[in-house]
């Protein structure tokens, strides 16, 4: 008679990705469909499809899709932190309209690379529930403090104009997230790709020369012949 080999219960079955590994796809999983669908659309059992890992073992690593939810969101902010740190720290001593546009600059870099981030603000944001208040509290207030000790420079030395701190932060983020947020309507809309890698430096370039006062924008590349055909059928002609 043939022996049954058994494994303790509730304890998934060994698999040969190392273990960092397996979390990191997972993970990986959980920000896509939680930045496509959102919370509430996400299921656990797609996520575990997307990462190639079965439905018990991302179970076994997170027993539920609110502590998953909030391990992804963590990791993504500490990508934006370590990200966004290397600016803050290469332009300690710099004058404070120099600082601004190295941090503009590595700040629509990382919206380029990570369109999911604003997807899922965007996704939980509408509504009001414990996850927008670990949001705010997690990421809006500790990013938007620094931020807006920047910004209060740049007014002061008038290359700004004096509006509301928290308006000028929503009005610079949703102006360096939207092209890459909404990447598939630009390339569908304009022909444009806003993943290459001179179009996500043409945007910051243009984002810098709208916001400060004293900077003037270089000349526009002139539009390649499927733009301008496109551009034809927008205005009708």
């Amino acid at each position: 008679m043939t022996a049954v080999t058994t494994r303790p219960r509730g304890r998934p079955a060994r698999t040969a990705r190392p273990v960092e590994e397996t979390r990191s796809a997972i993970l990986d999983a959980a920000l896509k469909l939680f930045s496509e669908r959102g919370f509430e659309g996400a299921a656990m059992r797609d996520i575990a499809a997307l990462a190639s890992v079965e439905h018990s073992l991302l179970r076994y690593h997170y027993s539920d899709k609110a502590t998953l939810w909030r391990e992804a969101l963590s990791r993504l902010i500490t990508h934006m932190n370590a990200h966004m740190a290397t600016g803050w720290r290469a332009t300690e001593g710099m004058p404070v309209v120099e600082r601004f546009k190295v941090i503009l600059r590595h700040y629509v870099r990382y919206c380029a690379r990570h369109p999911e981030h604003a997807r899922i603000m965007v996704q939980e944001a509408v509504g009001d529930s414990d996850r927008v208040a670990w949001i705010a509290e997690q990421i809006v207030r500790p990013q938007h403090r620094g931020l807006a000790r920047l910004l209060q420079g740049l007014m002061d030395q008038g290359h700004l104009p004096r509006l509301p701190i928290r308006s000028l932060i929503y009005m610079l983020s949703a102006a360096a997230q939207s092209p890459f947020t909404l990447a598939g309507e630009v390339r569908h809309a304009y022909g444009v790709d806003m993943s290459d890698a001179a179009e996500i430096e043409r945007h910051a370039d243009a984002l810098i020369a709208l916001l400060i006062r004293d900077e003037v924008a270089g000349p526009e590349p002139g539009p390649s012949s499927a733009q301008r055909a496109m551009g034809k059928t927008m205005l009708g002609l």
